[in-house]
């Protein structure tokens, strides 16, 4: 996940309000996962400042759709947002909601490394790592109103009720190194499944490592939730060592790239709002 701040307090706060039921004791149902991303996707679509340029809308859903299709087998339909913010940054939500800021699409040199982003997005849905984390904030939650009815006699006020919300929301604000992990090594699969290559996830994770040490604060919200080290390059290099990708054609770059990257760097600022 690459989220930090004001969207990532909104994002959290949207996932843990959310009304979907949950057994107790389980883990939401496919339905529940589509119906949760498709609630929390029209809050946030009405509090983003979303780019609506159709061609550019129209290019990042074909994009990434090509890799969802090589990589989430269940009946979702996936949905690519660009947000008209200059941060590098992206994130997902469950049911195949994919955020992504132009900042990143701006910084990408080529095809593949926007690929490698989506891709990895899309790792987080298929495993579910939003869900369980969405999961966790209900059941801690639940745990407080409990808690308050067994020492209290009573539920949380509406003040009370706001505080464990925002404080739910900090606990659950991040993926684990180990979902970071299994995100980057399915994200190599499926873009070799989808025609693309996949040290574009690298070289993308390289480029951002070298402006942080350049300009550390323009790049702030990317590796506050989601630090790209050495470590996970090497992970991911690995991994395509082992996939046996260097004897393929896959794609790195086309013209259909370069004239989407173009078209968004050209949009006003207040292209979304």
């Amino acid at each position: 996940m690459l989220l930090m701040g004001t969207t990532l307090k909104r994002v959290f706060r949207l996932l843990v309000l959310a009304t979907i039921s949950l057994s107790a004791g389980c883990a939401p149902t496919l339905q529940e996962e589509v119906a949760l991303g498709q609630q929390t996707a029209a809050q946030l679509s009405a509090e983003l400042p979303l780019v609506r340029d159709a061609a550019s809308v129209e290019y990042i859903n074909q994009l990434g759709n090509q890799i969802a299709r090589h990589a989430d087998t269940r009946d979702i339909q996936y949905r690519f947002y660009i947000v008209n913010a200059s941060e590098v940054n992206a994130f997902a939500i469950p049911g195949g909601h994919v955020y992504v800021n132009r900042g990143l699409i701006e910084r990408s040199r080529n095809v593949s490394e926007l690929a490698g982003v989506l891709a990895h997005e899309i790792a987080h849905v298929t495993h579910r790592h939003g869900v369980e984390q969405w999961t966790r904030a209900q059941r801690a939650n639940l745990g407080v109103n409990v808690l308050y009815g067994v020492l209290l006699g009573r539920a949380p006020s509406g003040i009370e009720s706001a505080a464990i919300q925002v404080g739910g929301a900090g606990v659950f604000s991040g993926y684990s190194r180990e979902a970071e992990r299994e995100a980057d090594e399915a994200a190599v699969g499926y873009l070799i499944a989808s025609g693309f290559d996949p040290n574009g996830l690298v070289t993308m994770f390289e480029t951002l490592l070298a402006e942080r040490q350049a300009n550390p604060s323009a790049l702030e919200q990317w590796f506050a939730t989601h630090p790209t080290t050495e470590e996970r390059i090497r992970n991911a290099q690995a991994a395509i060592a082992r996939s046996g990708a260097s004897g393929m054609h896959l794609t790195v770059n086309t013209q259909a790239f370069n004239d989407f990257r173009a078209r968004v760097s050209r949009l006003p600022a207040t292209a979304g709002l």
